[in-house]
């Protein structure tokens, strides 16, 4: 039976102009697509996590790496496998790569190159996924319907190319935001999915997107801010034994690639959220109790 609740997450990160560094957003998505799309366990004992599920995915800037993703898949089982005490040989490589490709079959992706496209397609995607000749998850639940860098249309819904017709609507992004939004109300309560959406923020000091503008009632949205921690400045005066300690934890957080994440609108910042790094895999850092 479809849901009749709707839960969006948005991942927003800041503006380019105030942190041109990348925050995490694809990066926190390949935990996201790998924990969905793997089985609940592999070698019939060992937990990943996984979900069994599908993913649709719109990457209209072609920031989403394939590639990227097998690797984080693989350092996670492998990560499952090292808690499990279990030798990984060549056999056991070979099983991985197996539960690897049988995964990947269930990431669906579409890179629209129009705001036209982008919506034509999401109108036609239950068409899509309701025919079993054209992929392999017919028998699998959607998990989320994901739409990265949304604000990439931003520009062009608001200066349309000359000659298409604007006509009378003088909020060209408040139609473009009804559109999307119908369509994702639409597919989330047919498929029983959630959605999610990155974008980068309209403004440094309050994380919002600039696109959708609102949510349908009824409509649970989370909104999780993200950005790369930052390596800070060595303190003048500082003494030689002090600089080693400093080089030592910029080091820990440049290799590691550390980020934050946390819910826009909470009390007190970092109440509710978590810390994660971004190595050869996607780790959620354990906080201490």
């Amino acid at each position: 039976m479809p849901s009749s609740s709707i839960l969006v997450l948005e991942l927003i990160s800041p503006p380019l102009a105030h942190h041109s560094s990348g925050a995490g957003k694809t990066s926190l998505l390949y935990l996201i697509i790998a924990q969905a799309i793997l089985p609940g366990s592999i070698f019939s004992s060992i937990a990943t996590g996984g979900q069994s599920a599908a993913v649709i995915l719109f990457d209209p800037l072609h920031h989403f790496s394939v590639l990227r993703l097998a690797s984080v898949i693989l350092n996670l089982l492998k990560s499952r496998l090292s808690a499990a005490r279990v030798t990984i040989d060549e056999s056991i490589r070979a099983e991985l790569q197996e539960v690897l490709e049988r995964s990947l079959l269930h990431l669906h992706i579409f890179r629209p190159q129009s705001w036209t496209s982008l919506i034509v397609t999401l109108r036609s995607l239950s068409k899509y996924l309701f025919d079993h000749s054209r992929h392999e998850s017919m028998h699998r639940r959607i998990h989320s319907i994901i739409l990265e860098d949304i604000d990439a249309f931003v520009g062009a819904i608001r200066n349309p190319p000359s000659g298409s017709s604007r006509g009378s609507n003088p909020n060209p992004l408040s139609t473009a935001s009804t559109q999307l939004t119908t369509q994702l109300q639409r597919l989330s309560i047919l498929f029983s999915c959630c959605t999610i959406l990155t974008s980068h923020s309209v403004s440094a000091s309050v994380f919002r997107p600039a696109l959708p503008i609102s949510w349908p009632l009824g409509t649970s949205v989370t909104r999780l801010a993200l950005r790369r921690l930052e390596v800070i400045k060595f303190a003048p005066a500082i003494s030689l034994e002090e600089a080693e300690v400093e080089r030592q934890q910029r080091w820990q957080v440049v290799s590691k690639g550390r980020f934050e994440c946390w819910k826009v609108g909470a009390r007190v910042r970092g109440e509710e959220g978590f810390m994660f790094k971004v190595g050869l895999g996607v780790e959620i850092e354990k906080t201490e109790s």
